[in-house]
């Protein structure tokens, strides 16, 4: 009898963190205008799917005819599990030539909020890497006027609006045209590159920022490490409101970004950059119903490209259209001058 009553009491448990996770992932379909708030409840995926899968061992252990129940639960939202933490064990790579691969790499530089010597780190970084096109947010003119001398000895041309930068070793077709959305200090540019005569059209995103202060997450740090019940009630209702105010406003920013997505539907189209939002939300499946995502197509794994007190996301994104195809993607953990990661990926031309 009490067997019965603990089964079913665990059983109801876990259909509850089922519904949790089919939540979670049926606002990512619904703008966060529309229900700012709620549309937190994303950001809490990772803990209903891991529920599950605690659910699965434990059914697997006392009534494995109950396994059922959870992983039926995680099959129908398998490829939201899948944008989350994909699992490419091997490469796309097939020793494309050098002519039809660009390298194009994202990176939040947090620069000159950074220390000094960040300036030399991120040069260096810009230097190793060598891609063939960067878009860099949160940088300043100021470091490339100290960089100038570096700049000119490279193929690079850069085009900047606002705290926005594009590097790029193929000609550029356009200014950076820079794209008007409801914000309350974050851009996104757009701008037109010749690749070998054709057409590229690179839009790089700084969305909505959280405006955390290093208090609020050491506040958050601290609620995690010694909680109490005061302590989690002030932190909460910070986080909260701050939290959904920026979902507020990147809903709109995406929608404004797909626009014009849909314009140019027909040109290559590359999309990057720090959008504030993990795979579970409105902005990556808004933009992932138009565009393939590089870390979905050969990344491995959640990889974290912030992970900074206590806050360990992806929300550093790449995004091309279909004749790319998706070589190599990987999250630069080496770099350390930024709260960011760079995303470096490596992208082949379909033959026509």
């Amino acid at each position: 009898m009490l067997k019965r009553l603990a089964i079913s009491i665990f059983l109801g448990a876990n259909l509850c963190t089922i519904l949790l996770l089919w939540l979670s992932v049926a606002l990512t379909y619904i703008s966060p205008e529309h229900l700012p708030r709620l549309s937190l409840l994303t950001l809490a995926f990772p803990v209903f799917l891991a529920a599950n899968i605690l659910f699965l061992l434990f059914w697997l252990l006392f009534k494995a005819r109950l396994t059922w129940v959870p992983i039926a639960g995680m099959l129908l939202v398998g490829g939201h599990i899948l944008d989350y933490t994909p699992l490419n064990l091997q490469s796309n790579s097939n020793n494309p030539a050098a002519d039809t691969t660009l390298t194009i790499v994202t990176y939040n530089a947090n620069y000159p909020k950074s220390k000094e010597e960040s300036t030399q780190t991120l040069l260096q970084f810009l230097k190793t890497t060598n891609a063939d096109i960067v878009c860099i947010q949160e940088i300043s003119r100021q470091f490339f006027n100290i960089n100038r001398k570096w700049l000119d000895s490279t193929d690079y041309q850069v085009r900047q609006n606002h705290s926005i930068a594009i590097l790029s070793k193929h000609p550029f077709l356009s200014d950076a045209i820079h794209i008007d959305y409801p914000t309350r200090k974050n851009h996104s540019v757009a701008c037109w590159i010749n690749y070998y005569g054709d057409s590229i059209l690179v839009i790089n995103n700084h969305l909505e920022s959280n405006h955390l202060s290093n208090k609020d997450k050491d506040e958050y740090t601290h609620t995690i490490t010694d909680p109490n019940q005061q302590a989690i009630k002030s932190s909460t209702r910070i986080l909260i409101n701050k939290l959904s105010k920026a979902a507020n406003y990147r809903g709109a920013q995406t929608d404004s970004i797909c626009t014009i997505i849909d314009h140019n539907l027909n040109h290559s189209t590359i999309v990057c950059g720090d959008l504030n939002d993990t795979p579970i939300s409105y902005t990556y499946q808004q933009l992932a119903k138009r565009l393939t995502s590089a870390y979905r197509e050969a990344g491995t794994g959640p990889g974290f490209t912030y992970s900074r007190r206590s806050f360990p996301v992806r929300i550093d994104h790449l995004f091309f259209t279909n004749d790319w195809t998706c070589t190599s993607c990987r999250i630069d953990h080496t770099i350390s001058s930024s709260d960011h990661y760079p995303l470096i990926v490596r992208l082949t031309k379909k033959i026509r």
